[in-house]
């Protein structure tokens, strides 16, 4: 094979989501808030794209679809953008948002990421979720965040390492991921079409 992709992503974690609750834009240590050059036409369609597969998963489960941020957008695609330079592959230390974070390598250096391959990753946690339960659980936290019914905006940056990692950054407003409100937040699929319709296009 002339070309491989290795997926990795790392789980929003409930003790990141609480130490970083009232810390406001500041970030941690040096850590990038704002991207302050110009979004490329690919940084813009792998946007619109998570954004699609967000809202398609969210209709399935019946809640409401989130709007695209430009300030999250900025923030998330900072975040790619550092994580591509440094070749490391973690959360921010603090963030007022909610998380989450892909990485994929393809030997084929013009392989270009769809904005919908992050998002099939996510939600494909739905098989470990127990909907009757009201705690976190790292298993599912990507797939509880994607559909979190109180979240209202989102933001996605991507970035290219030298090296050929590329780097997908979600961010969500409000965020996802609170201790005793799984129920509410995070429903059932209308009908098993959740699990069954993530594996099409």
């Amino acid at each position: 094979m002339n070309s491989f992709v290795i997926l990795i992503f790392c789980l929003t974690s409930y003790v990141l989501a609480y130490q970083t609750k009232t810390k406001g834009h500041r970030g941690g240590g040096n850590e990038p808030t704002q991207f302050h050059g110009q979004f490329t036409d690919f940084m813009r369609k792998v946007q619109h794209q998570a954004r699609k597969r967000h809202n398609y998963y969210r209709r399935l489960h019946g809640v409401p679809d989130l709007k695209e941020s430009e300030e999250l957008n900025s923030y998330a695609q900072a975040w790619a953008e550092r994580l591509a330079k440094t070749g490391q592959f973690r959360h921010r230390s603090r963030s007022p948002y909610g998380e989450n974070i892909y990485m994929s390598y393809n030997s084929d250096p013009n392989f270009r990421l769809n904005g919908r391959a992050p998002v099939d990753s996510w939600y494909s946690e739905i098989k470990d979720h127990n909907f009757n339960s009201d705690s976190f659980n790292s298993k599912t936290g990507h797939f509880t965040q994607v559909i979190w019914k109180g979240s209202r905006w989102l933001g996605t940056g991507v970035a290219k390492s030298p090296d050929g990692k590329i780097f997908v950054v979600s961010n969500y407003k409000p965020r996802g991921n609170m201790m005793g409100r799984f129920r509410e937040n995070v429903p059932r699929p209308a009908s098993d079409g959740g699990m069954q319709q993530q594996k099409i296009g």
